[in-house]
């Protein structure tokens, strides 16, 4: 039998770790590194934390500066893909992507920042998620684009930065 103290123990400790297990899923990921077409049950496992229910969002890419075209004519070709998809909530999130390059010489990175106007609420902005799963790439397609892509990230990776309007 549990005696209530060890009860009240359980329950505080309970309370600490769902108190941090929130607050990191509303302070976000710092920084996630591109999936590596994990498998379903991982996935519905974790909250996919480039799906956004912010009405507006930046993503933060840390991109090698030897793999700047790569990472340029990969996103470039997904964005099209996307765009004359049949779909449209897939041609709405190729639109909804604006891609700029920080305009700085040197430095261990090339940073790169989406915005995302407006961002898909139903939709995932994952490289990995959008080649694989959208159904707007054939395999050998997302196969091609995927092996330029993944070298191109930093360990950093990249960064949803979800953004809360303030004032008038």
């Amino acid at each position: 039998m549990i005696s209530i103290r060890a009860g009240a123990v359980s329950v505080r400790t309970l309370a600490a770790v769902t108190f941090v297990a929130l607050l990191g899923s509303v302070a976000g990921p710092s920084a996630t590194p591109m999936a590596q077409d994990p498998a379903p049950a991982a996935q519905a496992a974790a909250p996919d934390p480039l799906k956004f229910s912010h009405d507006f969002v930046f993503v933060y890419n840390q991109v090698k500066p030897d793999k700047t075209t790569d990472f340029e004519t990969s996103w470039a070709t997904i964005k099209a893909g996307l765009i004359k998809s049949e779909k449209p909530e897939l041609k709405e999130l190729g639109e909804s992507i604006k891609i700029f390059k920080v305009d700085a010489a040197g430095g261990p990175t090339v940073n790169y920042f989406f915005t995302l106007s407006p961002p898909s609420k139903s939709q995932s902005y994952d490289p990995t998620k959008i080649l694989f799963q959208s159904g707007a790439f054939s395999r050998d397609e997302a196969d091609t684009i995927y092996g330029k892509l993944k070298d191109c990230y930093t360990a950093q990776g990249i960064s949803p930065i979800p953004l809360v309007k303030v004032g008038g």
